[in-house]
């Protein structure tokens, strides 16, 4: 993008081929900030601190932060458990204990009092913190000796934990029984990798490359940044008009062959042939790797950190996905041959060392195993069915029907742990029935419900895509527009002009709505050569209707871009599977073909806002088209054509809360304005106040800078101390004397206020405040 927010040609610029690749820097994460703000609290309230989680998920960028923050009346002791000292007696405190005799540690007692005194002396009549590191790796009896001083009240112990299981079990005690602060870090969900990636790379990344990170680290921060690290490195990522975009091809060359070096370097040659299997396949049924390996080999490694088994029947894998797939990339072409041949039970061929050798086959996230795995799913004939259904119902304007069936699909699409091929591809097209119909909150539900997938999920066409739309639909331009300009980027890197097309006749729509016409013109170039590449032909795919139905936004709202002469590209966003034809109509009777349907889908919207913008004819024939349409969505757009023709402020006031239940806040905000007019011009102050109310909220929604956090920045001083003040609950009498101003005098400054505000009044404004703050 240049300097105006327009889309840039596909060539590649000198800031691409030489861009410096930014230093890995310490990302202080959101949960390791908020953890060691809690630890440092519960220190000085007098407790002890036990911050537990996996390796590499910050437990010692806690640790590290807090000590910084300590004051001078701390005194800190630093100890680190060690797996090589767990059995020896007073091994974690060895250097502490040099200076007795050796027959003394014999005596626990007499150990204590020394340890005791030895500490206090350190601590010169301050707070004594014991710092711990890995306290799962210190023996029993010193954490017996650890524990009596933090009971005894001579010391506090900050101490990290990577699994509780292995602790002493007078830990375990301590834990559970005595005052004890406890703070656990879990991995990140891909929302919070993203800030990770973003942070290190000094500007926004793709959700494609931030689901292949996800998908090897599993939300561990150290091997996300271990790995995109590596890339940036490599110039496997590169940056293109400021966003980092994934090319698909991945490099292991540097710290992530040192990694795996140290990891399997000191195996014997039986225990690597076993983690080379594993990694070549993915993991396998312990009896087949039983067959493969020597069973002592697969039984050390069992004992070791470096597999693990889950499942029935059970299975193994190396724990890391990310280890993993590096140490497959490693493997040498013929003994990868030689090791699937084993698998396979016969010799190796040319094909098998032209085979794949990544841990995956395929891209994590990727690949065409969808088809295999639907019959994984319990109940799928009956499921696949109601997707079916669900589908058909949608393309006949039978929205509400179409809805529960896709939510009954959702739900068990959800719960099921196996699949997740089928669980990408089921969500892909429950998205585009959602969309379809006029459900802009189920499909961003959905879209959220992708992170909470601890490896992550991107639905097909890519999620900033997916997102883009869902937030342009709405009216939320600026959201959206950052979305799509990330989705470009990496549609372009990936050349799938059809999707391409698709992003960019929506961000010319969000720049319609953000009144800025050039760019918007400038990405319906963009759309029209990307749509130039692929033969011009007729479609009613998914694809195809939304950029029908984005380009006829743009018509509706005055800029050029006619929908029936726009080129649309063949297939769907979703890959859908061929429509039905001749469904019937239930509530009307008529027979509608999926693809006049379809194209009716795409339609609504435009005619809605042809109407909203007062287009003649428009809402006559936005009535028309509702013909035999049902579901919340179809009521929303019927009330709004018919308070339209009717000058029926009810209706429009119904239309307008419908629309902001599903998310549509733009036809909220501009039909609760229509309303407003005619209200007041029927002096109707019923109908007027409600209006407002809708008006208000909804324009709030529209932007970000829309928010009453953003417009308080924007009033004088004196407008902003009186607005704080009245939220607060101070009275206009209080408010008043406190300036030296009447009461009445005050009110009218507030009313003048609640307007640029777009508030209805204090509890509203107090109301938006605390939410907008919560969502901070």
């Amino acid at each position: 993008m240049d300097l105006a927010g327009r889309p840039m040609a596909r060539t590649a610029t000198r800031e691409d081929r030489t861009a410096s690749v930014p230093p890995l820097s310490a990302q202080l994460l959101p949960q390791v900030q908020s953890a060691a703000a809690a630890a440092g609290d519960a220190l000085a309230a007098g407790k002890s601190v036990v911050v537990s989680g996996a390796a590499g998920t910050g437990k010692s960028a806690v640790l590290a932060r807090v000590l910084g923050q300590l004051s001078g009346e701390y005194s800190v002791l630093r100890l680190r458990g060690a797996a090589s000292l767990s059995e020896k007696p007073f091994g974690g405190l060895f250097w502490l204990l040099s200076e007795l005799p050796p027959e003394t540690l014999s005596n626990p007692v007499y150990v204590l009092q020394f340890v005791r005194r030895v500490l206090e002396e350190k601590a010169a009549g301050g707070r004594l913190v014991l710092a711990i590191e890995h306290a799962e790796d210190l023996d029993s009896v010193s954490i017996a000796i650890l524990l009596q001083l933090c009971r005894g009240g001579c010391a506090q112990m900050l101490a990290t934990v990577r699994n509780v299981a292995a602790c002493p079990e007078d830990f375990v005690h301590w834990w559970a029984g005595d005052p004890v602060h406890r703070e656990d870090l879990i991995p990140l969900r891909p929302s919070g990798t993203r800030l990770l990636l973003e942070g290190m790379a000094g500007a926004p990344v793709s959700s494609r490359l931030l689901m292949e990170v996800q998908a090897r680290s599993l939300g561990n921060p150290r091997l996300a940044a271990l790995f995109f690290e590596e890339q940036l490195l490599a110039r496997t990522v590169l940056k293109r008009r400021g966003i980092w975009v994934w090319t698909g091809s991945v490099s292991y060359a540097g710290t992530l062959a040192e990694r795996v070096d140290s990891e399997t370097g000191t195996l014997g040659s039986a225990e690597r042939l076993a983690v080379e299997t594993l990694a070549l396949t993915g993991g396998l049924p312990l009896e087949v790797l039983l067959r493969l390996a020597d069973p002592a080999a697969v039984e050390r490694l069992e004992e070791s950190a470096l597999v693990e088994a889950s499942g029935q029947p059970r299975a193994l894998r190396l724990k890391d996905p990310l280890l993993a797939e590096a140490a497959a990339a490693l493997v040498p072409h013929g003994r990868a041959a030689e090791i699937r041949a084993r698998i396979a039970g016969r010799s190796a061929s040319r094909e098998d060392i032209a085979a794949p050798s990544g841990a995956f086959g395929a891209a994590p996230g990727t690949g065409g195993r969808e088809g295999q795995l639907l019959g994984l799913l319990p109940g799928e004939p009956r499921f696949m069915a109601v997707l079916r259904a669900a589908r058909e119902l949608a393309a006949c304007g039978q929205w509400s029907e179409a809805i529960r069936s896709a939510s009954m699909c959702l739900d068990t699409v959800l719960i099921n742990p196996a699949a997740p091929g089928l669980q990408r591809s089921v969500l892909s097209e429950l998205f585009h029935i959602f969309l379809s119909c006029g459900e802009l909150r189920r499909a961003a539900s959905l879209l959220e419900h992708t992170d909470s997938f601890l490896s992550g999920m991107e639905i097909l066409g890519s999620n900033d895509l997916c997102e883009g739309m869902v937030q342009v639909l709405g009216g939320r331009a600026d959201r959206a527009l950052d979305y799509l300009q990330r989705a470009l980027v990496q549609l372009d890197q990936e050349e799938t002009p059809e999707l391409a097309q698709l992003a960019a006749t929506a961000a010319a729509y969000a720049c319609v709505l953000l009144k800025d016409r050039r760019a918007g013109l400038d990405y319906l170039d963009v759309a029209a050569v990307a749509g130039k590449i692929r033969a011009a032909e007729d479609s009613t795919g998914a694809a195809a209707n939304l950029i029908r139905c984005f380009s006829g936004l743009c018509a509706a709202r005055g800029m050029a871009g006619d929908p029936d002469t726009v080129t649309v590209p063949s297939g769907g966003c979703a890959s859908l599977p061929a429509e039905s034809a001749g469904l019937q109509d239930q509530r009307s009777g008529r027979s509608c073909t999926s693809a006049g349907a379809k194209q009716t889908v795409a339609r609504l919207p435009v005619l809605a806002a042809a109407a909203l913008q007062g287009c003649s004819g428009a809402a006559e024939m936005l009535r028309e088209e509702l013909r035999g349409c049902s579901g919340t969505a179809a009521d929303m757009y019927l009330d709004l054509a018919h308070g339209l023709l009717e000058s029926d402020v009810p209706c429009m006031l119904s239309a307008a809360e419908t629309a902001t239940v599903l998310g549509h806040f733009l036809i909220a905000y501009e039909a609760a304005g229509g309303a407003a007019r005619r209200a007041r011009e029927q002096s109707d102050r019923q109908g007027l106040r409600a209006a407002r109310r809708i008006e208000n909220a909804s324009y709030r929604m529209l932007l970000a800078a829309n928010s009453v956090t953003d417009r308080l920045l924007e009033l004088s001083e004196f407008e902003r101390e009186l607005a704080l003040g009245a939220a607060a609950g101070r009275s206009s009498s209080h408010l008043g004397t406190a300036l030296h101003l009447s009461p009445r005098t005050i009110d009218w400054h507030l009313g003048r206020i609640f307007q640029k505000l777009r508030v209805s009044g204090r509890a509203e404004l107090r109301e938006c405040l605390k939410t907008e703050r919560q969502q901070t």
